[in-house]
């Protein structure tokens, strides 16, 4: 194993999906590491105090970026 994740992240990555629901930023997790502190936290999200702790624990949080074709996909529109 390379120490990477099945997204290519490394060992001490937590890899999370930013998105605007209901008004309020929501972190959904991407990687095995953000879908484990899923799992301990009973939430299907991770809440900002979340990621805080996540932090303190020496875990790197980042965001995922995505290309203007997935947004735009997303959207519905085609390129």
């Amino acid at each position: 194993m390379n120490g990477r994740d099945e997204n290519g992240c490394r060992a001490g990555v937590v890899l999370v999906r930013v998105e605007t629901i209901d008004g309020k930023l929501t972190a959904f997790p991407v990687n095995e590491n953000g879908r484990i502190f899923c799992a301990m936290t009973g939430c299907t999200t991770l809440r900002p105090s979340d990621l805080r702790r996540i932090q303190a624990l020496g875990f790197e949080v980042v965001i995922e970026q995505r290309g203007q074709d997935e947004l735009l996909a997303e959207l519905g529109v085609t390129v």
